[in-house]
C-alpha cells in the first residue's frame, strides 16, 4: 500500500509538470494501441476489481457495460484519442460513496495489474496513471 501511495504522490507531482511533446510524436492513445487495446485493459481491470474484496462492493450494483463504456471513453479522450468523454464529473459520479485513499489505491493497483496483463510497457502505464492521478481529489471523499 505504501508503494502505491508513493507512486500516486509522485504521479500527482509529475502531472503538474509541463510535458513537451514533438508535434509528430504519436499520442499516448496510439502508443497504447488505440481503442481496442484500451477496451481490453478496461475489461481486464473490471475483472480484477470484481475479484478485489477491498473495493468490489462499490461495483456490486453498477451497470458494468455502461461503466466500461465510460471508462474507455474517458481514457481514450484523456490520452489524445478521437473520443469525447460525456459522462459525469468524477466528483458527481462518486458523491456519497465515501471512498478513501486505500480504496482509491486498490483501484489503481487493479489497473496496474491489467496494464501488466496486457504487456503495456511501464513507461506508457505511468503516463496513463499520470493523466488519471489528478482525479483522486474528486474521487477520494474521506
Amino acid at each position: 500500500m505504501k508503494k502505491t501511495s508513493a507512486i500516486l504522490g509522485g504521479l500527482l507531482i509529475l502531472s503538474a509538470a509541463p510535458w513537451v511533446v514533438a508535434a509528430d510524436a504519436p499520442s499516448l492513445y496510439d502508443q497504447l494501441g488505440g481503442k481496442p487495446a484500451i477496451q481490453k485493459v478496461v475489461d481486464d481491470m473490471i475483472t480484477h476489481v470484481a475479484a478485489d474484496p477491498r473495493i468490489n462492493t462499490f461495483f456490486a450494483n453498477a451497470n458494468i457495460p455502461h461503466l466500461k463504456m465510460e471508462l474507455v471513453s474517458q481514457i481514450c479522450a484523456g490520452t489524445g484519442g478521437p473520443c469525447t468523454y460525456t459522462g459525469q464529473s468524477m466528483s458527481a459520479a462518486h458523491k456519497g460513496m465515501n471512498i478513501d485513499s486505500a480504496q482509491f489505491n486498490a483501484l489503481v493497483e487493479d489497473l496496474q495489474l491489467s496494464l501488466a496483463d496486457n504487456h503495456v510497457p511501464t513507461g506508457l502505464g505511468n503516463k496513463l496513471l499520470a493523466i488519471l492521478a489528478p482525479m483522486k481529489k474528486d474521487i477520494d471523499h474521506k
